[in-house]
């Protein structure tokens, strides 16, 4: 049987004693570990990455009948 923790790769970071603070009182907030605050940091930024690159090729693909209001409601989520 495979655990959840068996799909994860192990890496070494550092920071500075600030960050690392900042990281525990979230972790201890949201009753979990800093690993775990910093997994769902990750994850966010990465998916806010795919959407930026949606996005612009999105705009790349009908920048010549994608209006703004469109783009925004459509790929952004943003609406008005």
């Amino acid at each position: 049987m495979t655990s959840v923790k068996d799909d994860f790769k192990r890496t070494t970071i550092s920071l500075r004693p600030e960050e690392y603070e900042t990281l525990r009182f979230i972790a201890f907030k949201r009753k979990t570990s800093v690993a775990g605050v910093v997994r769902e940091l990750i994850y966010e930024h990465l998916e806010d990455e795919e959407d930026i690159r949606d996005g612009l090729k999105a705009l790349e693909e009908n920048a010549d009948k994608l209006d703004w209001q469109t783009f925004k409601k459509d790929y952004l989520g943003i609406l008005d």
